[in-house]
């Protein structure tokens, strides 16, 4: 009779915690003001406490959560087909099992309610926030519509920063940047610089950290993650080192509960051309460069005699703007379990399904949104 109530106590609790849940996400979806008040007030301290927490490990806390995640899942699945053949099973084995896995499965429940409230607060929820332009650079809200000309002139004054920067850097012998420094550290203390000028994103700001699994991130084209349930910024170390910088300051601007992708290009782009380091500057620019060029294409009608008269980056810049290496490339498809290509389309696949489910309607193109909130941006400033 003890253990009967004890389990309806159980599935009443789950069942409370359940409908508050759905009910958090009506409210951020339907009462304004509510998701802001969240990520100015109550974040910031889940930031400070997490953060502190996992960032006393060396590696991802993330990634390990990850691959814990999927040896639970497939031990539940595993689990579920010898639990049809010995359900009806009066051997002890077979009625230790089917009651062992029961409590198992109530136990990845209540993992899994844990997992929706922690992606609610870290990261759903900030669907529901002001962009980053609406609070500090087009306070009004209005869009406004640019002109040709407006563009090309942002692109030319980018293309002219990195094009100038790439004579600076030290290379090695083959030409390929290096850098000389803690750039984890540094992209920490760039965006406590821009928390000055824009509170929310004072206050504690971890280091970003390597993902050991690399080479299948970079199957996926993806140069960073933010993860939401041991709240660290992590990014892809195999690719170039010019990316890292705006990388890293991408996904840290996420941490500060800018979630648009927008957002967090615009951020690491001002994090790194604002710095005093000039290998940071040079990133923020290339960061940006691939996303103006296409613009400008496809304001020119895709013509290709005419774009060519615009300026352009010189070889410098042309050979530091890749995701990875030639080698780096060879690295990761020596390695490869599953072909790149198939990596890719799934990878895209679930990015555009979780961007659309989050309001997103542009899915992965609204990466590219950042030309938009740079002219603003510039046009205030």
């Amino acid at each position: 009779m003890g253990y009967g109530n004890g389990a309806y106590m159980k599935r009443k609790i789950y069942a409370v915690l359940g409908a508050l849940l759905v009910l958090f996400h009506v409210l951020v979806r339907t009462q304004e003001g509510f998701a802001d008040t969240y990520r100015r007030v109550c974040f910031p301290f889940v930031v400070s406490t997490f953060s502190r927490i996992t960032g006393q490990f060396p590696f991802s806390v993330g990634e390990g959560l990850i691959l814990a995640g999927l040896i639970l899942t497939i031990l539940l699945v595993l689990g579920a087909l010898l639990f049809l053949f010995t359900r009806k099973s009066k051997k002890p084995f077979g009625m230790g099992f089917s009651k062992g896995y029961r409590r198992y499965a109530g136990i990845y429940a209540w993992i899994l309610l844990g997992l929706g409230w922690i992606m609610s607060l870290n990261c759903y929820v900030f669907y529901g926030c002001s962009s980053f332009n609406d609070m500090y650079i087009k306070k009004d809200g209005a869009t406004q519509e640019y002109t040709t000309k407006e563009l090309i002139e942002l692109r030319d004054y980018v293309i002219r920063q990195a094009n100038a920067l790439s004579k600076e850097l030290p290379r090695d012998e083959n030409g390929m940047l290096i850098y000389d420094g803690d750039m984890e550290a540094q992209c920490a203390k760039e965006i406590e610089r821009l928390g000055e000028l824009y509170p929310q994103l004072s206050g504690y700001c971890p280091r970003g950290k390597g993902i050991h699994s690399s080479k299948f991130l970079s199957q996926q084209y993806i140069m960073g993650y933010y993860f939401p349930f041991s709240m660290e910024a992590n990014y892809n170390t195999e690719m170039y080192i010019a990316n890292v910088p705006a990388t890293v300051c991408h996904e840290l601007a996420h941490l500060h509960g800018f979630i648009y992708e927008d957002d967090a290009n615009l951020i690491g782009y001002l994090a790194c051309v604002t710095s005093e380091d000039p290998f940071f500057q040079y990133s923020g620019y290339l960061s940006v460069i691939a996303y103006l060029n296409d613009d400008l294409y496809k304001s020119l009608d895709k013509n290709k005699q005419l774009y060519k008269t615009y300026r352009q980056c010189n070889n410098r810049v042309k050979k530091d703007m890749v995701f990875l290496t030639k080698e780096a490339w060879t690295e990761v498809e020596k390695n490869a379990v599953v072909k790149t290509t198939t990596v890719k389309k799934a990878s895209n696949a679930f990015l555009n399904a979780n961007l659309n489910l989050n309001g997103v309607e542009e899915g992965v193109a609204s990466y590219g949104e950042v030309v938009q909130r740079l002219l603003e941006y510039y046009e205030e400033n």
